[in-house]
């Protein structure tokens, strides 16, 4: 049993049952909600420390199952791809947008989405390659092109990181990391509490570890703005007259 859960690369029998444990009530129990109703009837002071509680709680399960020697690879994944792929579907899109606008800001290397239809995204995976870097977010329900992106990640023999809640996951066993955020939700959607405080520190370690050139590239940005901010004023003002 320890050399088999060793071939899976846990570090003893032990961590692979507490693995299996911890899935088994992940499925049996995959949002502890609380019903519409119930929530409802609370007073406003209460019903908004459930809710807060319910994010905090997110926070905390997601930070306390991750591995710092996950989080540096990807870091280290970041600064040496060519070019970084972010990809996701419904919801998470927004999320993946958010963090394409922050590595933008900090960083000078070519980031792309891939998401939408397949037609919509096929003219940026089709350049993915073994020098780049892919970064796939997916939660319950798992949006089926998942599948297509990661099996071209892995044919093309790039990097492949998942930000994912569960190995119910169907891409779990192809990524080489997996940072598990937790997304409980007290009502209808997921919760992307989690996940975004990770994508924000994992932004922020990339930018110590290139502290000169991300300050570099954060001042160009921020320069950029303000030269925009004074054309349109220009432009206004000469509408004005």
């Amino acid at each position: 049993l320890v050399r088999f859960a060793k071939s899976l690369g846990f570090e003893g029998y032990q961590q692979f049952k507490h693995e299996i444990q911890d899935e088994i009530r992940h499925r049996l129990n995959p949002y502890d909600k609380i019903a519409l109703s119930e929530l409802d009837l609370l007073p406003g002071e209460k019903r908004l420390q459930k809710l807060f509680q319910n994010e905090y709680n997110n926070i905390r399960s997601t930070f306390s199952n991750i591995k710092i020697t996950d989080l540096d690879v990807m870091a280290e994944g970041i600064k040496k791809a060519r070019r970084v792929f972010l990809s996701a579907f419904g919801a998470t899109t927004y999320v993946v947008r958010i963090f394409q606008y922050t590595l933008l800001s900090s960083l000078e290397k070519e980031v792309y989405v891939v998401s939408g239809s397949v037609s919509d995204y096929a003219p940026v995976l089709k350049s993915f390659s073994s020098d780049d870097v892919m970064f796939l977010m997916t939660f319950p329900p798992y949006s089926v092109e998942v599948k297509h992106v990661a099996k071209v990640v892995k044919e093309r023999g790039g990097q492949l990181f998942l930000f994912t809640d569960s190995a119910a996951c169907p891409v779990y066993s192809e990524a080489d990391k997996v940072i598990r955020c937790m997304t409980n939700s007290l009502l209808l959607t997921n919760s992307f509490a989690g996940l975004i405080s990770i994508l924000h520190v994992l932004v922020q370690m990339v930018y110590l570890d290139e502290k000169e050139n991300a300050a570099q590239s954060r001042q160009r940005t921020i320069s950029m703005q303000e030269s925009g901010y004074a054309t349109i004023g220009n432009s206004k003002d000469k509408s004005i007259q």
